[in-house]
């Protein structure tokens, strides 16, 4: 180790006690510096030079007139600012794409040296209480009004290398709105679209730049969040095609977005979208897509790949959950026009479906398919297009499994068709017409089902109970089936069933005082289950009458048919009875049967020629 001479050591201190005393002189000059300019700067910089250079840059950029109100406001901590209570820009006289607006507030940061120098940089400008107006002028042949204009026009032209220009920045908006006008881009009747109470920060350094906006606004009378980057925002407004995240959300709903999107018409998207809500229908009413089947739906989300073309929407391949039920498949939405409705396609694979509630029925569903309504609104139901497949579909208390249906609205009828499904250990077909002229046409056919689910399930009340029932119905009536339950009712029906109970009349009492008595009276109230071991017949329907053409019923001991009419709204009866032992040499007994729901009477005939208990 090598150990330094005194003489090394005295020379040595002297040289840092000269540095020391530079460090010292260095700092306290900065300080007065600093000091000298607190005092002096605000001499030099006026808030008025101030507020004509924020205008030039403002003209200069927007390719218009802009006023600051009255005198700026100038502070220094922490950063130079200026403060401008009232600030607006007038519409450029030139073409392409038009920025202008006011505002109650305008704020901007400087550079202090380039403000000592004259000629201030601005930055992180905020608009308090703005209305900016973004409009595509489409005045053929004009010069491009202002920088961003000249960038648009630029890439229309073919030419978007040569684009080399700032963009607004770091810009914050406050409570502020913005109005987009042009062709093409209002409400259909030439307003523009408006967007309220937007609040955010706009970044977008270079006009060839990427640009992103994080903040709030009023979408559909909703506060809604949104998060938006687009890589190419020029390209954009060009009409062009530029890479998009988007993602928002409000009370209502959330939305994302992942993909390429073009900012005019003919839009087009082509991309990953997911969308989710806890209110079904209100959502689809704000979008302007009514559908009264999933009126009583709340939560139902969207997953997957969506494609835009025009006013159509594209979902391939979708995952769909509508309440508890899920789906795969394929969407096709068309959005409504002032002369169209909306238009709705889709082939769906679910897993389990529950389409009613415990009070459903085929004649409250029916009603409201229909397209008329009470509340006398005269906007047109979406029109529909839905083939549907499904492991299970639970219809109130009955379950249909490996279901293939359809529902198929237009402007003239709604039809809901099951083209396949089985049911306990049948099999059940159906087909419904909701004709919007006020009719409805329904035809089904059930095989080896239970009778009592199924016949509430249709809304009617029938006094036989089978776990094999075999029926074949078609009727048409007029709307609505459940205030106008038979008006205009007309149809047919056959049916058969295995062991079972009828429960229609007491017929053990009714046939034993026979063997008694020629004549006689009795209650229709009183009633009592008639077991059987097998039953057929058909019949038909004319408003409130219902015509028995011949009903069978295969006692143990004998055989019964039943012939007659009965009106099903004052309960009058006129029927014929006839019952035959299956074994022995009893006699049979034949009964003509009339009265009404209180009271009737009977009377003992002779059995018709070539009656048999066969």
């Amino acid at each position: 180790m090598r150990i330094p001479s005194p003489t090394a050591l005295f020379s040595e201190r002297p040289r840092r006690l000269v540095r020391r005393r530079w460090v010292r002189y260095a700092l306290a000059g900065g300080i007065l510096l600093a000091v000298a300019a607190y005092h002096l700067v605000p001499t030099i910089v006026s808030p008025a030079s101030m507020g004509d250079a924020l205008e030039r840059e403002l003209s200069d950029w927007l390719g218009a007139q802009a006023t600051v109100a009255g005198t700026p406001e100038i502070s220094y901590w922490p950063r130079p600012k200026i403060t401008a209570h009232g600030a607006a820009i007038a519409r450029p006289s030139g073409g392409g794409l038009l920025v202008y607006g006011n505002a109650a507030e305008l704020t901007a940061d400087f550079g202090i040296f380039g403000a000592l120098s004259g000629s201030p940089a601005f930055s992180d400008l905020t608009f308090d209480k703005a209305v900016i107006v973004l409009e595509d002028a489409g005045v053929p042949g004009a010069a491009p009004a202002n920088r961003l204009a000249m960038a648009v026009a630029a890439i229309q032209d073919g030419e978007a290398d040569g684009i080399d220009g700032k963009g607004p920045g770091e810009l914050r908006l406050i409570d502020s709105t913005i109005a987009i006008a042009g062709k093409g881009d209002g409400d259909g009747d030439g307003d523009p679209r408006i967007v309220k109470a937007v609040t955010g920060e706009l970044d977008w350094e270079e006009l060839d730049g990427a640009a992103r906006f994080t903040g709030s606004a009023e979408i559909g009378g909703e506060p809604t969040e949104i998060a938006l980057r687009t890589a190419k925002p020029v390209t954009m407004f060009a009409g062009g095609s530029s890479t998009v995240d988007l993602t928002l959300s409000n009370a209502l709903a959330s939305v994302s977005y992942q993909g390429t999107a073009s900012g005019r018409r003919p839009y087009f998207l082509n991309g990953s979208f997911s969308l989710s809500t806890a209110d079904l229908q209100n959502l689809m009413t704000r979008l302007g897509v009514e559908t009264r089947l999933l009126s009583t739906v709340g939560k139902a989300s969207l997953k997957g790949q969506v494609a835009r073309s025009g006013a159509s929407l594209r979902f391939s391949p979708v995952e769909l959950a509508i309440g508890d039920s899920k789906a795969s498949g394929a969407l096709d939405i068309v959005m409504k026009t002032p002369d169209e409705p909306a238009r709705i396609s889709a082939t769906m694979a679910f897993t389990d479906i529950a389409l009613f509630d415990a009070q459903s029925s085929l004649p409250s569903w029916i009603d409201t398919m229909a397209d008329g309504s009470d509340d006398g609104s005269s906007e047109p139901l979406s029109d529909l297009d839905l083939r549907v497949s499904a492991g299970t579909v639970r219809l109130a208390d009955i379950t249909l499994s490996d279901v293939a249906a359809s529902i198929i609205r237009t402007s003239e009828q709604t039809s809901f068709d099951i083209a396949d499904s089985r049911l306990d250990n049948g099999s059940l077909f159906a087909h419904v017409a909701v004709q919007n002229a006020g009719t409805a046409k329904v035809r089904l056919n059930a095989e080896n089902v239970r009778s009592s689910p199924l016949f509430r399930q249709l809304g009617i009340s029938v006094p036989l109970e089978s776990d094999a029932l075999t029926l074949e119905l078609v009727y048409q009536a007029n709307l609505p089936l459940e205030r106008n339950a038979k008006d205009g009712l007309s149809g047919n029906f056959r049916f058969a069933a295995g062991s079972g109970q009828l429960t229609w009349l007491d017929l053990n009492a009714i046939l034993a005082t026979a063997e008694n008595s020629n004549a006689f009276a009795f209650s229709p109230l009183k009633q009592a289950p008639y077991a059987f071991q097998s039953i057929k017949g058909r019949g038909s329907l004319d408003g409130t009458i219902l015509t028995l053409d011949g009903v069978t019923i295969e006692g143990e001991n004998r055989q019964v048919t039943i012939e007659g009419q009965v009106d099903t709204a004052t309960g009058q009866l006129e029927a014929k009875l006839t019952a035959t032992p299956k074994s022995g040499n009893a006699p049979g007994i034949a009964l003509d049967i009339s009265g009404n729901a209180l009271a009737a009477f009977a009377r003992v005939t002779e059995i018709p020629a070539g009656t048999a208990s066969d």
